[in-house]
Formats: C-alpha cells, structure tokens, sequence
C-alpha cells in the first residue's frame, strides 16, 4: 500500500485549523477556477505523459502511482493559479512573476476576473462574526463546546442510571433479588382502633428491605387485615463495621451461570460482591446454614475460571459457552452443574 495511506487526516486536518471531517472551510481565493487550457501551461507535460500511461494500459502496462502522481500535479496546478493572484498583490517585486505564465492573456483574464470576484463576493454568515467581534466569537464557541461536554456527561450518566434501574428490576422481578414488608406493630394496633367499615384502605408506613433499597416508604395504601411479611433471600441485616461484618444470603432465585458470576464478582443490584465479603471477612459474612450453598457456588466460579483460562477465553466469551452448554444438556440447574462439573468443564469436541 502507500506510504501515505495511514496518516490520520482529521488529526491533519484539525492541526491546520479545519474542521476534522473535510469540507468546512472558506477560501476567498477559490470563487474562480482557472480555465483547462491555462492549468495545462502550468504542467505541460502533465498530457503528454497521461497519453504514454495510456498507450501501457492498452498493452496492460498499469500503474496506479503514476495516476495519481498526474492527478495530484493537475489539483496542484488549480491550487498554484489561485495563490497567485493574492500573493503577487503582497509580494510584487518577486522575480516569478516575470515567467511568460504570469504574461499570458488567459492569465491576466483569470487574474482580473478572479480580483473582482474577492473584492464582491460576500463574507459568509459564519465568519461574520469572527471578523467583527472575534473575543464574543471566541466565547460563543467556547461555551458552545462546555455546553455541548456537559450535556454528553449528564445523556453518559442518565444513560447508566437507567441501566441500573432496569438491572435491579429485571432481577426483582426474576427473584433474583426479594423483598420484605414490614409493619410497625403499634401502628397496626391504632389503626384497628380508628378502622371503620367505609375506609377502603388504611395508610401503613411499609419498610421495604432488599439488597440494593434499604428505604422507608411512607402512605402506601394497604388494607391493614392483608399485610404480612415476606422472608427474604439475599438481605443485609446489618451494616458492617469493624468488628462487626455485614450478613448476606446468596440470591436463591438464580438460574443461570450469568447471574451467579454477576452476583460473586459485582454484586446483584447494589448488593456486596460475594467476592469481596470473602477477601474481607472470610467466613463471618455468611448466614447460619449456608456454608454448603456458598461453598458449592464458589466451586462453580473456580470452574469457570480455569475453564476461561485454559482456552484463553474472555469471562463473557467463557460463560456463553459453558451455559449455552447447560442450555443444551436440558436446562439444568445450579445445583446440577455443581453435581456434574465433568460434564461442562472441557469443550465437546475434546
């Protein structure tokens, strides 16, 4: 390929104070294009040897550079007459202009026609204002490009937000993540007291208790005779301290090799990361009874992690794999992959 080939043109484009998509500029000096005829007198071999490329591609003698060496000089020769009418207005006295080019008729036509077009042609709306105040245009811009960052940060963020919250929806209403409802007894009992027939409902405040909402709400209409609380899977009881470690129940409505290796090294919905709480507190972290239930999910991560290292494979590319082949096997469970790790844990074709 060409040398040329692997330049980075818009980086090229925005160091010579253009826009770095191409095209975005005013050059007063190109309203006018210069006759064929005069390109021509500019390059005058430039024809004579596009005819003896010709000539060798008719006998399949091709030569792509040789092409684009001829298209570049005819470009370059447009380019050289439209500078020079502005640069012999700066610089009179320099020798060039004595060359029989700058002598010809059809030059000094294009060179009076091309004058007179600079000197009508209008400023575009644009640059209008650059010229006239350049420090308002310069603040224009620069607010327009600090408005523009913060509304790609505030779209970046709302983005994410979103995200999350279908993330903790999604996995409460798989049973990944549950939930609690409860009521204070003695507002219950008051409750009762003042209920009558003719109230529809009475206003409880409700506690909702999950791994990643730990909130109170407050007048939720429910009828006072249909609470009750709801155990939860996977809660933590109370915030860890130094000396006291924070108790969390592995998610029981987990299906899938995804959602356990989210829940072991991120956390599901805001919920520690069963990782974290075993490099933190070892075994204190853990419910009474659930030594078995940990255990059996840490074998399954270790698993899938020599799995994933012993054919290079990225986390994501590992546990497709391994749970499309549970999908295959007939849907099995947790539980099942545990109780068979010989049968997932090297591919089909070995």
């Amino acid at each position: 390929s060409a040398y040329l080939t692997n330049l980075p043109r818009a980086l090229l484009r925005v160091m010579a104070g253009f826009h770095k998509d191409g095209g975005r500029f005013y050059l007063r000096r190109a309203i006018e294009k210069p006759d064929p005829e005069l390109c021509r007198k500019v390059f005058p071999m430039v024809e004579v040897w596009q005819e003896r490329i010709n000539q060798g591609r008719d006998h399949g003698d091709q030569s792509i550079a040789a092409d684009g060496f001829l298209q570049m000089l005819r470009q370059l020769s447009i380019v050289f007459l439209q500078d020079s009418v502005p640069l012999q207005e700066l610089y009179p006295r320099l020798s060039i202009w004595n060359a029989p080019l700058f002598q010809d008729p059809q030059y000094i036509t294009f060179k009076n026609k091309l004058t007179r077009s600079m000197n009508e042609a209008p400023t575009p709306q644009d640059l209008t204002l650059q010229m006239a105040m350049p420090l308002m245009h310069d603040y224009v811009r620069a607010m327009h490009t600090d408005v523009s960052a913060r509304l790609a940060s505030l779209t970046h963020n709302m983005e994410q937000q979103a995200q999350r919250t279908s993330q903790f929806l999604d996995d409460l209403l798989s049973g990944r993540v549950s939930f609690s409802l409860q009521v204070d007894p003695s507002y219950i009992q008051n409750s009762h007291q003042s209920f009558t027939p003719s109230a529809p409902s009475t206003l409880l405040p409700i506690t909702t208790s999950t791994a990643a909402i730990n909130t109170t709400i407050s007048n939720v209409g429910i009828p006072a005779q249909h609470t009750n609380n709801t155990p939860t899977n996977n809660i933590i009881t109370t915030p860890s301290t130094a000396d006291d470690p924070p108790h969390y129940k592995m998610s029981r409505g987990i299906t899938n090799l995804y959602d356990l290796w989210r829940e072991w090294h991120t956390g599901l919905s805001g919920s520690p990361a069963v990782l974290e709480l075993e490099r933190t507190w070892k075994t204190k972290w853990r419910r009474r009874g659930d030594d078995k239930w940990v255990n059996r999910r840490a074998t399954i991560i270790r698993e899938i992690q020599a799995y994933k290292e012993k054919y290079q494979l990225t986390p994501e590319a590992a546990l497709k794999e391994i749970d499309d082949r549970r999908i295959v096997l007939g849907n099995k469970s947790i539980n099942w992959m545990y109780e068979n790790r010989t049968k997932w844990t090297t591919r089909v074709e070995e």
